[in-house]
This record gives structure tokens, C-alpha cells and sequence, in this order.
């Protein structure tokens, strides 16, 4: 009997152990250390124990979450669980973060919050889940299901520490080019505008801003240079975070949504509903109209791309293409026709009158009789005849006629 009891509990401890396998969570190498996050600035990742030591905090009713521990994931899911539960209204709650995450590069990575929006923690998206339930066990599927989850625009980036130069991307088309910009922040002042030098065409991955005709500093950058970290397009507006090139700096990430010759920023992530047209709740948010620079001798123009030198080697293949083709023409409609020496008729029809070149007599004196096949006689040479002597026998008698 109590062999039997031992060998039901092995098997229960098995399907258990199993299960925490199969629900276990894995990190990426990468997140390990700090992480810079486009929506709270640097965290921290502790990978051998799967935990978010700092960086995703949570109040909820003068009560905090700090501490989250990485309980399950997949190909497309991390589900963080808070180490605490906090009393919410009488029963407690654990705090759920169910991050959807797309590999970028190397060092980076974009994600989702799929969770509605929590009123009573600022409108994070996060998910409360009751302590009792939590105990019962809970799976990514059960708590990945908002009923109302993040809208395209509301994505954030991770990038590892200092690699911000190994995760630029491409800009969206709207912002590829060289403009005049000017500039309205949140206090409806205006700065910058003609001969301003906005340039996102000599380097498809990087926002380049020219100080030295418009000195005010944008997204807090000493330097003027952004990369591309990650964009999506929503209908007609295009939403990009783009990280800063500074070493330091007070402002890593910005959002830059557009639409057309319009441009609104956001620090940190875009924020639901962001519109190119008008300024978000960040303090620090602006609206930035582009238009066509016009370039002069007076102001230094931004280093050209390879178009001039593409054009060029179109020029050149289409030359060598005509060359070919014309020699082509030339060699079929001129390579039958004969010298003018080599000509057998005239226009009468006659070999005979078939004029010889003339002799220069400047040239060597050897000449080499070249006749053609037709030229040539190859009749057999005539039989000559002896003369007939009309002085022998002249005066000699006919023959006597004989009659029978």
C-alpha cells in the first residue's frame, strides 16, 4: 500500500516538473544589465534568474510593485509576474506584464503591452490579477487577452546599453530627404525655418541637423544626429523612435509621428491617438513643418548621395549598349561587300571592262597580280597550226588523171 502511495506521488511530482518546464521562462542573452527602454528610460534585467530588478515600477493605491519575475514565455510572448501582492480595495493582487516582443536586431527589440489600460495605475498597461487566482496557477494565454490592447502606435524599443549604433533602421519615406524646418513647441513659439537643414538623405538611417544655421538644440541633442530604431505605419501616419547618437543625454528616445510635411514628437514612445498635427501632453512635444530646402552658393549644401554616380554609370552602359549595337549593324550590312579593285562588272555587264586599280608610284615596286576565281582562264591553250609554205611545189605539174 505504501508502495503504491510513493509511486502516485512520483508521478504527480513528475507531471509537475514537467509542467514548470514547459512554462518556464527564457530570456534573451541580451537583456542582461542595463537596457535602455523607450518608455522608462534605462532597466534592469537580471537574465540567470529571469527577473526585471528596477526600471517597470507600478503604484497602484500608494502601493508599488518593483520587483518583476519572468514566469512563462514563447516565440512571441514574456509574461512578468510582481514578486509582491498589494491589497487593492480589500483582496490582494499580483501585478502581470504581458510583454509581446519582435527580435530587431542584435541588441534590440520591440514590444507590446497586451493588457488594457489600468486607471488605477496611471493608465499603465498592466493586468490585476487576484492573489486566490494566482495561487490556482495562471498560463500566458489566461492573462494575454485584453478586450481592448494597444493600438499600432503603441509600441516601445529596447536597446542595449551604449549599442546605439548597431540598431539603426531605416526612416519611414516621409522623412528621407533634405528640408527647411520650423519648429512650434508647446508654448506656440516658433524658431528655426528658411535655410534650417533638416537631413535624412545622405545616410537613409540617420536625422541630421545642421546647428550652425539653426543653433536650437532638438530632442535634446548636443551633436544633431538620431538614429532609426524601429517605425509603423497606421493608416496615413508614420510612427518613428528614434534614439539618440550622444554618449549622455537627458532625452534617449523620441517619437516622431508623421503625415505629409508634418511632424509631432513625443519623448520616450508615441503615445494612443498621437497626431502629426498637433502637440502631445509632453511638455517637451513639437510640431515641425518640413518643407523643400533650397539650396544657394551662400549656404554649404549637405553631402551629396550616390545618385550622381549612378547616373553616370547609366550614361556609360547605354553608350557601350549603342556602341555594340551599332557595330553589330555595320559588320552584317558591310562585311559581303567587296574592295572597290575586287569588283568583276561595270554597269555594261562586261568582265572585259572591268577597270584594274591604279598603280601608285609612290608604293613598292613589287605588285602581286591577285585575281579572283573569275579572273582566272582555265580554258586549255590553242592548237597552233604550221604555216602553209606557198613557195614549195608552187610551179609542180597536177597529177596526170588516169581513165579506166
Amino acid at each position: 500500500m505504501n508502495l503504491n502511495i510513493f509511486a502516485i506521488r512520483l508521478f504527480i511530482s513528475i507531471i509537475l516538473k514537467i509542467d514548470y518546464i514547459e512554462c518556464a521562462c527564457t530570456l534573451p542573452t541580451v537583456l542582461n544589465g542595463n537596457i535602455w527602454d523607450s518608455r522608462r528610460g534605462t532597466i534592469v534585467f537580471s537574465n540567470s534568474n529571469s527577473e526585471l530588478s528596477s526600471g517597470w515600477e507600478v503604484s497602484v493605491l500608494a502601493q508599488t510593485w518593483t520587483i518583476f519575475n519572468c514566469i512563462e514565455s514563447d516565440s512571441t510572448h514574456w509574461l512578468f509576474q510582481s514578486t509582491t501582492s498589494v491589497e487593492i480595495y480589500g483582496p490582494k493582487y499580483y501585478g502581470f506584464y504581458c510583454v509581446r516582443y519582435t527580435k530587431i536586431t542584435d541588441y534590440s527589440y520591440y514590444y507590446y503591452l497586451d493588457s488594457n489600460m489600468e486607471v488605477n495605475a496611471a493608465d499603465t498597461r498592466i493586468s490585476f490579477i487576484e492573489e486566490s487566482i494566482v495561487n490556482a496557477g495562471v498560463t500566458l494565454s489566461s492573462v494575454c487577452n485584453p478586450t481592448s490592447g494597444p493600438s499600432p502606435e503603441e509600441f516601445h524599443v529596447l536597446v542595449k546599453k551604449d549599442r546605439q549604433a548597431d540598431v539603426k533602421q531605416w526612416f519611414p519615406d516621409a522623412l528621407l530627404g533634405v528640408y527647411a524646418y520650423t519648429v512650434t513647441d508647446a508654448s506656440s513659439s516658433v524658431f528655426c525655418g528658411s535655410g534650417s537643414v533638416w537631413d535624412a538623405c545622405t545616410n537613409r538611417t540617420t536625422i541630421s541637423y545642421n546647428y550652425t544655421q539653426c543653433s536650437t538644440q532638438m530632442f535634446g541633442s548636443t551633436d544633431g544626429e538620431f538614429y532609426a530604431t524601429k517605425y509603423v505605419t497606421s493608416g496615413s501616419t508614420s510612427y518613428v523612435i528614434i534614439i539618440n547618437a550622444d554618449s549622455t543625454t537627458s532625452t534617449r528616445f523620441t517619437c516622431l509621428a508623421v503625415s505629409g510635411s508634418s511632424v509631432s514628437s513625443n519623448s520616450g514612445s508615441c503615445v494612443k491617438g498621437q497626431s502629426a498635427t498637433t502637440n502631445t501632453a509632453d511638455s517637451a512635444s513639437v510640431v515641425i513643418s518640413l518643407s523643400a530646402y533650397a539650396f544657394t552658393s551662400a549656404s554649404a549644401a549637405p553631402s551629396s548621395s550616390n545618385v550622381g554616380i549612378i547616373v553616370g554609370v547609366v550614361v556609360v552602359l547605354i553608350l557601350l549598349i549603342a556602341g555594340a549595337i551599332g557595330g553589330f549593324i555595320f559588320y552584317h550590312k558591310y562585311k559581303k561587300k567587296p574592295f572597290p579593285w575586287q569588283k568583276t562588272k561595270v554597269q555594261n555587264g562586261s568582265e572585259e571592262n572591268a577597270e584594274k586599280p591604279a598603280i601608285d608610284p609612290a608604293s613598292p615596286k613589287v605588285v602581286v597580280d591577285i585575281q579572283t576565281p573569275k579572273e582566272k582562264n582555265h580554258s586549255l591553250p590553242p592548237i597552233e597550226k604550221p604555216p602553209l609554205d606557198v613557195n614549195k611545189n608552187e610551179n609542180a605539174p597536177l597529177p596526170s588523171i588516169t581513165r579506166q
